[in-house]
């Protein structure tokens, strides 16, 4: 079984579609690739940033052949967003909203933000974001409630959200994993020490080679969480 990874190029591989192929691998899963932007980045988080030209990434995609689910990742702007929202196959997507680097640095701009709040978002399985990417695409600030925070999501048109803990503070990383027809689902794991990069995209690529597998959603999510905790 195949997943589609329609992401950016990290030369470190710490990140981006190296990273999701490694989880792929892991999985059991074959992977099929489409690269939205290539970037180079240094140890003290300069990035140098070349989209690839939304219709050669339109044509990755096509070209890519039937696959099970997809997970995307970095979309860079506006006119990639719109290119993989009309070449995109009719199977079970994670949306990885990525926005900036680890160290802070734009991914995507406000227009990129805002065709993928319309053209993305309503049609994802899930959506994975951290705390500040939630208060980016939300306009909430940083110390709403979990339940307001969804409540934004799902008037965005969200099916299904996992809030991701990372950022917050406290002996256990919680994501929650947000529905509009159940209770909030609790996923705790172990704080690690330090940061490491590449934890959103491990995270949403094992959620999408689960799905892909035949986990359901929340199944999916958990042994995300589990595959993350010992990845780390």
């Amino acid at each position: 079984m195949s997943v589609l990874i329609i992401a950016g190029l990290d030369s470190s591989t710490g990140a981006g579609l190296a990273r999701d192929l490694a989880v792929m691998a892991d999985h059991g899963i074959t992977a099929r690739v489409a690269a939205t932007a290539v970037t180079a980045q240094d140890a003290t988080g300069g990035c140098i940033i070349h989209p690839v030209p939304a219709a050669m990434v339109a044509a990755q995609i096509r070209a890519a052949g039937p696959v099970r689910a997809a997970n995307l990742g970095m979309l860079t702007n506006a006119s990639i967003v719109e290119a993989i929202a009309a070449a995109l196959p009719n199977v079970p997507f994670v949306l990885d909203p990525v926005l900036a680097t680890s160290a802070g640095v734009p991914l995507m701009d406000a227009a990129g933000r805002a065709a993928m709040i319309t053209r993305l978002i309503p049609r994802a399985a899930l959506i994975t974001p951290n705390l500040p990417e939630a208060v980016i695409l939300t306009g909430l600030a940083p110390d709403t409630g979990l339940d307001s925070i969804a409540a934004a999501f799902f008037a965005l048109g969200a099916k299904a959200v996992l809030l991701k803990g990372g950022h917050a503070s406290g002996p256990e990383a919680v994501d929650w994993l947000l529905r509009p027809d159940g209770d909030p689902l609790r996923l705790a794991a172990l704080r690690k020490p330090g940061t490491r990069r590449g934890t959103g995209c491990t995270l949403a690529s094992a959620i999408a080679a689960r799905l892909a597998r035949g986990d359901d959603l929340a199944t999916a999510c958990a042994e995300a969480k589990h595959y993350l905790n010992g990845w780390w």
